[in-house]
């Protein structure tokens, strides 16, 4: 670019040649040779700036390819909790929206932004070069320009990123719709979710309108500024024409010069506020990729000088508690105290949204305890490396996620090296195996998004497949038969006891028959533990577990 601009930058002084030295001398063969000159630095100019926008175009694509792949790396290695605090619409427009804005900005700055920088300065210092006294018009404008770019630019960032904020709500708006459009037709709720996402649509539109309006105004008031400073660079430039101290050449290319300041000038403008734009954009990459923690930062308690040996899988919790914004007044969990001996059953009941879940999710380290610790054999889970971690806790998620792709992609997904064999003992003992079979593909039947084409008991089954195929030490169940009859889940209980016998089980369910046969049952009320023991011992000393009884299974 900076050739381009050069050769454009010459052309009005190879043209003031042609008018002093060869239409006011009467010099044909200079006008001749000259004019060569100015179509060979025409055409030197074209090829600088067609390798410009190839180079460019390549580097900003690759730019936003880098980004937006580092930022997806960044993003995995993200807590639950600042996910959940991020939220997955944001976290969709930063990796798409913002990213495509920071690509358009590198593609401006190595393309136009260089273009027109490097324009203004020629423009100016070759302006100086021609007539001193006459450019002092331009440094009377520069300060000018200057302060007005500055407030557009302080004004404009906040807008924009209020406008990239709006567009967040869009999004998890148009995600919470298509995840939940079974519930709204259902319910027949469309007109009600229509009217919702048209609130975030008009409030979009509302935030890009008013910076919209600001933008709108930086052109005509850097236009009237710079018209003025022509006007009076005629005027003055006639002046010292008429002296004689300028020739009529000079003063053209002078004007030529102006001009091409003009339009740099005018194009800088439109760029700050593509920057402004882009900066609200990359404050927001940045919040996710400098100054959220990663998980491993999180984590950086790991003791990696310390050997770990075989863990066997015998599980503490010493005296537990778990806030989600680490207030203790806030705590969903408190004084959560027990142990279970490597290969025992643990079984968890208790009404909705007494922690259940919660509970469990401490032990991989989804979430962070905010005061106790968990100890593995005699290990604080601290000092485990996340991965060995989780190649020892396997969970089965309440609400089943399968992905895209075939049934055996999803099965392999925490063990792509399985062999087939591997993947079917594991679904024989999930009873799963029957249904992929009386599928028409198999095994190798296509799944849709989130697995739609199978059943909510099936996915449960595939999912419990999917965690029993890596053999961990300790197995977590979060309720994941809810879905499936009576006879399959005695079943699946019954594969359980048989294959996982080394191994610790922890059942969170809302069926008595689910953990009845545990060796350690909790039951938990409020986020605390109010009683403990076997079946039979609970149906005597807990109120609560012995009225979920007798309401599932009679007096």
């Amino acid at each position: 670019m900076l050739l381009e601009v050069s050769m454009d930058l010459l052309q009005p002084k190879l043209m003031a040649s042609i008018v002093n030295q060869g239409v006011i001398a009467g010099n044909q063969n200079h006008i001749t040779y000259t004019g060569v000159l100015m179509l060979g630095a025409a055409l030197v100019g074209l090829i600088g700036g067609v390798g410009c926008t190839v180079y460019s175009t390549i580097a900003s694509q690759k730019f936003g390819a880098d980004l937006r792949q580092e930022l997806f790396q960044k993003v995995q290695t993200l807590s639950i909790r600042s996910l959940d605090r991020l939220g997955s619409g944001s976290l969709v427009t930063r990796l798409t929206g913002d990213i495509v804005q920071l690509q358009n900005l590198v593609l401006m700055v190595l393309r136009m932004f260089a273009r027109q920088a490097f324009q203004f300065a020629g423009s100016l210092i070759m302006a100086f070069i021609i007539s001193p006294r006459l450019s002092l018009i331009l440094l009377a404008m520069l300060p000018v320009l200057v302060l007005l770019l500055v407030v557009t630019t302080r004004l404009m960032i906040p807008l924009y990123g209020s406008v990239q904020e709006r567009l967040d709500r869009v999004n998890t708006k148009m995600q919470e719709n298509l995840a939940g459009i079974r519930v709204v037709k259902a319910f027949v709720r469309n007109e009600h979710e229509e009217k919702g996402f048209g609130t975030s649509n008009t409030n979009y539109l509302m935030a890009s309108l008013k910076a919209a309006k600001a933008v709108a105004m930086n052109n005509p008031l850097m236009s009237l500024i710079l018209n003025f400073s022509v006007v009076a660079a005629l005027w003055y430039g006639g002046v010292l024409s008429r002296e004689g101290t300028l020739s009529v050449g000079d003063l053209a290319a002078f004007l030529t010069y102006i001009s091409q300041l003009l339009f740099a000038t005018l194009g800088i403008g439109n760029q700050i506020m593509i920057l402004s734009r882009a900066k609200a954009s990359a404050d927001r990459v940045n919040e996710v990729l400098l100054e959220t923690p990663s998980e491993a930062a999180d984590k950086a308690e790991v003791n990696l000088t310390k050997p770990v040996v075989q863990l066997k899988g015998r599980l503490e919790f010493q005296h537990v508690s778990f806030s989600y914004d680490g207030n203790p007044e806030h705590a969903v969990l408190s004084d959560i105290h027990f142990s279970v001996e490597a290969g025992q059953t643990v079984g968890i009941i208790g009404v909705n949204g007494s922690g259940k879940s919660t509970l469990v999710s401490l032990i991989p380290r989804l979430y962070e305890v905010t005061h106790g610790a968990i100890r593995i054999d005699s290990h604080n889970i601290n000092e485990l490396e996340p991965e060995r971690l989780h190649q020892e806790v396997g969970m089965v998620l309440q609400q089943a996620m399968l992905f895209s792709g075939t049934i055996m992609e999803n099965l392999r997904y925490g063990k792509p090296e399985a062999t087939r064999e591997e993947v079917e003992v594991a679904t024989q003992l999930a009873q799963a195996h029957d249904f992929i079979m009386g599928l028409p593909e198999g095994y190798d039947t296509i799944l849709g998004q989130r697995g739609v084409n199978l059943s909510g008991g099936q996915k449960q089954r595939i999912s419990i497949a999917r965690t029993l195929l890596l053999k961990p030490q300790i197995i977590i169940l979060d309720d994941c038969t809810s879905a499936v009859d009576l006879n399959t889940d005695l079943l699946i209980r019954q594969s359980l006891q048989s294959v996982m016998k080394n191994s610790t089980c922890i059942i969170i369910g809302q069926r008595i028959a689910s953990i009845e046969h545990a060796d350690l049952i909790l039951v938990l009320e409020n986020g605390r533990i109010t009683a403990s023991g076997t079946h039979n011992v609970l149906l005597q000393t807990s109120h609560l577990y012995r009225d979920i009884a007798i309401s599932q299974q009679g007096a």
